[in-house]
């Protein structure tokens, strides 16, 4: 079994009593059942563009203050 990739939008919910984490996903809302862990992610899709965009936003806020 691989190494778990713990995603940075993982929140976790208050659950007790269960040995699983679960949460939820910021990248929806929190409206997706989420692990914490970005190999087993319901929507990759989502999750790489929501990466893509924050890039982005980055690249173009250390190109203005050059």
């Amino acid at each position: 079994m691989g190494e778990e990739m713990k995603c940075l939008l993982f929140r976790r919910r208050g659950i007790s009593g269960m040995r699983k984490k679960i949460g939820s996903c910021d990248v929806d809302g929190e409206s997706t059942t989420c692990e914490g862990d970005v190999t087993f992610c319901e929507k990759p899709d989502a999750l790489r563009q929501y990466f893509r965009k924050k890039l982005e936003g980055f690249r173009k806020k250390e190109g203005k203050e050059d």
